[in-house]
């Protein structure tokens, strides 16, 4: 089952009243708004079809405030990683038909299953650019040994058709690709390790673990990062100044107790948890006070 058409129909209508067209792809759906001279084609995370109605593709909200053209790929409760033979066929569409060529910048976008899809993808418009958080680079057991979090997304997706299957090698078509990524996240890092580091530019946002954008959102002004990164503004520096709201952030603090303790460290838990205390409006953590106080009892 793809996107619900109920939860879908407000969004088709914005669409096509804007100029724009939709398309239902068995299990997925495309939705296209023309806007300004940058394309962004944008992915849903795995979780998208849980979204209340009206659903709207990833970085709807961010393409509309930017002024840019958005082709946004939705997908239903039936993750497969976008390995169904109709989104194959719809992107290698849009190649030989030029739609890429009418856009001065065309980004790919996503992250964690979208991240996967934004850098296979973008195979299908050479020269294009690529942002991605937390992305996997394939989930073939014969190139990822060391994947094994996605078991229903290789039963449900095609892995046998070889289009679109391995960023590291559809990477190799790009003009630049930006990787969000931490660093401290062994399964995560390892797919990025595998991206040519040829144009490729790898943030590194350490202790966030897989779920980066819920952290860097929690420290607030995310979409105006992400808009620099997609338009080509941000710079290491610029993002490195971005991070250290990671200091007042609730949620970051709550990601460092639980990674100080799963490595063995219950006195750094102890500092951070301390800190936590100090943060303005936050809330009690009585299960990790319970734990860390096991974990200490036990040492």
């Amino acid at each position: 089952m793809g996107v619900r058409a109920g939860h879908f129909r407000a969004t088709q209508a914005t669409a096509e009243a804007q100029g724009g067209w939709t398309r239902n792809l068995h299990r997925h759906r495309a939705v296209y708004v023309p806007r300004g001279p940058l394309l962004l084609v944008s992915f849903d995370t795995m979780d998208a079809h849980l979204n209340p109605a009206p659903r709207r593709p990833w970085a709807w909200d961010l393409a509309e405030t930017a002024g840019w053209s958005h082709l946004g790929l939705m997908t239903g409760p039936r993750n497969d990683w976008y390995r169904q033979r109709a989104v194959f066929d719809f992107f290698d569409g849009l190649c030989d038909s030029g739609f890429f060529h009418r856009f001065d910048d065309v980004v790919f976008y996503g992250s964690s299953m979208g991240g996967f899809a934004a850098c296979t993808f973008v195979a299908a418009a050479p020269g294009a650019r690529v942002v991605a958080i937390s992305p996997q680079s394939t989930l073939l057991r014969t190139c990822v040994p060391f994947e094994r979090r996605y078991p229903m997304g290789l039963r449900h997706g095609d892995w046998e058709d070889p289009r679109y299957l391995d960023a590291a090698g559809c990477l190799q078509l790009v003009r630049s690709a930006v990787v969000l990524v931490d660093p401290c996240h062994a399964v995560d890092a390892a797919h990025v390790a595998r991206l040519p580091d040829t144009r490729l530019a790898v943030l590194r946002c350490p202790h966030m673990g897989h779920r980066i954008p819920h952290h860097l959102a929690q420290m607030g002004g995310f979409g105006g990062l992400m808009r620099e990164v997609i338009e080509g503004q941000g710079d290491r520096r610029g993002f490195a100044r971005h991070l250290r709201r990671r200091k007042v952030s609730a949620s970051y603090h709550k990601a460092l107790i639980k990674a100080a303790l799963a490595r063995g460290h219950p006195a750094l838990a102890g500092q951070v948890l301390a800190r936590y205390r100090r943060l303005p409006d936050a809330p009690p953590l009585p299960h990790l006070a319970r734990r860390l106080r096991l974990v200490a009892n036990s040492a």
